[in-house]
């Protein structure tokens, strides 16, 4: 690999404003890093918030290559993540009974998943309570969403054992309905050990046991049908941004 090598990218010169189809130089792997020929790279919503200059927490510096989520090929050695249906599957594969709240559109994907479907548009909190824990409440409970979501998981966690996880946690949220449940929460930066390297190790075990369960089949992406390359990424954030994606969105990297 030659220093001056380049590569095709779609970078973000100037925040709300669309990327540029452009050559820029290969980066060369420094020690404790890994340089990979990526094939594929998924776009998530915190890519969406970035683009747009609402994202000061993932400290993005530009101009900037986005993409959290890539498939690809390890092509040199340094001197030494839709979150949700994955966690479905890592619950099921750990014997885990699962529900998943959702729209009435999406039952048929989150029960494929082997999760029971909780439409939250016909159904308050306490009625699936209810309905699957005869009130006593979840045992524990992912939030991918923040926001409302996120109250409703308060008042929906167990009482005395229920625990909340939140990925999205940082708004503003009262604590009485968890506190009346003697409840617990925890949230989850999945940034921090690429921004910091605090728990960087631990986050290589997590993908390692995460690759036995892929290589097992029991953990599987659900992948939109459509396909997007590095011309057209501004079509696949404007999916995502539009709330039509159904599964992850790709862009298929080829030079």
């Amino acid at each position: 690999m030659v220093a001056n090598a380049v590569m095709k990218a779609a970078v973000l010169e100037c925040y709300a404003e669309l990327f540029k189809y452009t050559e820029i130089s290969r980066p060369i792997a420094k020690q404790g890093e890994v340089l990979v020929r990526i094939k594929a790279s998924g776009v998530n919503p915190l890519d969406i918030k970035i683009q747009a200059g609402k994202a000061d927490h993932a400290r993005t510096k530009l101009p900037a290559v986005l993409g959290i989520d890539l498939a690809g090929v390890v092509e040199s050695v340094g001197g030494s993540g839709g979150v949700g249906h994955i966690a479905v599957q890592l619950a099921r594969a750990l014997g885990a009974s699962v529900f998943a709240t959702g729209s009435a559109s999406n039952k048929r994907i989150i029960e494929g998943f082997g999760a029971t479907a909780i439409d939250y548009r016909t159904m308050t909190v306490e009625e699936y309570v209810a309905a699957h824990t005869d009130g006593l409440g979840f045992d524990v409970i992912y939030d991918t969403a923040g926001g409302a979501t996120l109250d409703a998981s308060f008042a929906a966690a167990k009482y005395y054992e229920g625990h909340v996880i939140s990925i999205l946690g940082w708004g503003k949220h009262s604590l009485a309905p968890l506190s009346f449940r003697a409840a617990t929460y925890s949230g989850v930066f999945t940034l921090l050990p690429l921004l910091t390297g605090k728990g960087r190790a631990h986050h290589g075990e997590i993908l390692r046991e995460a690759t036995k369960l892929i290589e097992a089949g029991k953990l599987k992406p659900n992948l939109d049908s459509r396909r997007f390359n590095l011309q057209t990424v501004q079509d696949a954030y404007e999916v995502i941004e539009s709330g039509q994606a159904r599964g992850k969105i790709i862009v298929d990297i080829t030079e």
